[in-house]
């Protein structure tokens, strides 16, 4: 009896999957995402803001998108994104001068998601899985009103070059013809690896003597997607 009932159950299971798999589909695209970007770090938090303030900056991620569903609501995708994170500051230069200035950590890096994406059938999509980032590039500039606190810098030595993020996005597909589907959506993530790097004044995040004790940087990010993709029934 419990053999007949075994076999039975495996009947049903193979023929859901073998239901399902004639939904399975594969979709290939491109997609852009501007987003708002953060570098979170305790040390500079917890500064003057008359020193240095950090200010809301924005970054942009673009590139090709690929996913397999292996039924119609269940699938994995893969991007390929250049991306750009920034952090602004403003502030005062020094406490003898006190000169104003504005400064920007910029990152240049090839972002690559991959991610779990669950979908109902009126179209909504929920998104779930990892960011992996490789960092090319990483430059500070500062901007005042004496010369002498003007300029950019190459930091990517005191930059690590990998980071690790979650991912978490949600939209809904819009079809706008039987295969070309439209995707608005959002998309957060936050970054677990430490970026180092410097201050909103260009200083070392490993000086001890202004910062005796370390504190990792992660980044930070969230904003809204846009992606097309075409849809090839397997």
């Amino acid at each position: 009896m419990k053999k007949s009932i075994v076999l039975i159950i495996t009947l049903v299971s193979v023929q859901y999957v073998l239901a399902q798999s004639k939904q399975a589909s594969f979709t290939v695209g491109i997609m852009g995402l501007g987003k708002n970007t953060w570098l979170m770090n305790k040390n500079i938090f917890d500064r003057p803001n008359s020193e240095q303030e950090v200010e809301a900056s924005l970054g942009t991620s673009f590139g090709i998108n690929m996913s397999i569903y292996f039924t119609q609501n269940v699938g994995i995708g893969l991007d390929v994104l250049y991306a750009t994170h920034n952090q602004k500051f403003n502030g005062t230069t020094d406490v003898i001068t006190k000169t104003p200035y504005n400064s920007k950590i910029h990152f240049s890096s090839i972002d690559i998601p991959l991610y779990l994406r669950l979908s109902t059938n009126g179209g909504a999509y929920f998104e779930l899985g990892s960011y992996f980032s490789m960092i090319t590039a990483a430059n500070y500039t500062q901007e005042s009103s004496l010369a002498l606190f003007n300029g950019s810098k190459d930091i990517k030595a005191f930059t690590n070059g990998f980071n690790a993020a979650p991912l978490l996005g949600l939209g809904i597909d819009i079809n706008l013809t039987d295969n070309l589907i439209l995707s608005p959506g959002l998309r957060f993530s936050y970054g677990l690896s430490d970026v180092a790097g410097v201050d909103g004044q260009g200083v070392e995040l490993t000086n001890t003597l202004k910062y005796p004790t370390y504190e990792k940087t992660h980044t930070l990010s969230g904003g809204l997607l846009v992606g097309v993709v075409y849809r090839f029934d397997i």
